[in-house]
């Protein structure tokens, strides 16, 4: 008799024979694990004596009234049974994940952290479980949908939204800091005396929409040249977080930041407010008929109502 552990250099035999042989073994009999698998107990018994055969190993004793297993095909069974569980567990994972819709939002950083995820239980609770939601966090939009997602939210100007697009939040930015910062450095009685302050930004790719805080400058017309460096993040959450320990001031979107506005974590250090054209748009693949990303598509859509200027 060959060792059990040849088995492991022998890549020809059968899984549908090592699922009979578990059967017999859990049945104790051909009858049970035949009727299991709706096979004759001769074929079952055919399957058995081809896997020992190619083991070259006896796996059961052969009874008056059903069959044991020998020192041998315990040891095979330790390894098999483990193995066919997990395979199990795996398909029936894996037909649960066909059978349930499954909808990829992919937002910005900013948004993801600041509206999408405070708000995915909710979601949950309203849809219910049948639908799995998977939030695709980038700072670049993907180019498809399909594979990559089923649903955009992204910084993009109005000009370019395509029907059926909707305009979640319409940028609208200012200036913003911790309590403690501001009065330390304060009070800030106009926002060109920003160009004198620690200030927080956000890097961005060349591509991206979203206000700078030399654009943000331009638009109030302020002039002038900086008296201290940025302090840069390419992570807006990093960013409101630098802000809230009170690092520097940055540029609050409103919208995404007002519930730390609203607990007094941050405050507005100065009155003006830059809206520009552009904002959170969403979109989808308009052809689509799939029920879950229409579903999810509706449900955004219906939760951001007043927060876009129209």
């Amino acid at each position: 008799m060959s060792d059990i552990s040849g088995i492991n250099r022998k890549l020809s035999y059968n899984l549908v024979a090592l699922h009979t042989f578990d059967l017999v073994a859990r049945h104790g009999n051909f009858t049970g694990a035949a009727e299991a698998l709706g096979l004759t107990q001769s074929a079952v018994s055919q399957k058995i004596k081809g896997l020992e055969t190619e083991l070259g190993i006896a796996l059961f004793k052969r009874e008056h009234r059903g069959v044991s297993l020998t020192n041998e095909g315990v040891r095979l069974l330790n390894v098999v049974r483990p193995a066919m569980a997990q395979m199990g567990n795996s398909v029936a994972s894996l037909l649960e994940r066909k059978s349930k819709p499954r909808v990829r939002i992919s937002a910005d950083f900013a948004f993801s952290s600041f509206w999408l995820l405070p708000r995915l239980s909710h979601l949950r609770s309203e849809l219910g479980d049948e639908i799995e939601i998977q939030i695709l966090a980038s700072q670049v939009p993907p180019a498809d949908y399909g594979e990559d997602c089923d649903i955009k939210i992204h910084v993009a100007p109005r000009s370019s939204m395509a029907d059926g697009d909707v305009m979640l939040l319409q940028e609208r930015v200012a200036a913003v800091s911790s309590p403690a910062y501001l009065a330390a450095h304060g009070p800030i009685p106009a926002s060109a005396r920003l160009l004198d302050c620690h200030l927080l930004s956000l890097s961005k790719p060349a591509s991206a929409e979203w206000q700078t805080w030399q654009g943000w400058f331009d638009t109030l017309g302020i002039a002038g040249e900086r008296s201290k460096n940025y302090i840069s993040f390419n992570n807006y959450d990093m960013v409101v977080q630098s802000a809230v320990a009170g690092d520097g001031i940055a540029l609050g979107w409103l919208g995404l930041i007002d519930n730390l506005l609203a607990d007094g974590r941050l405050v507005q250090v100065t009155g003006d407010v830059v809206a520009s054209d552009a904002g959170y748009v969403m979109s989808r693949d308009y052809s689509s008929r799939l029920r879950g990303p229409n579903l999810v598509f509706e449900w955004i859509a219906a939760h951001s109502a007043g927060l876009a200027l129209k």
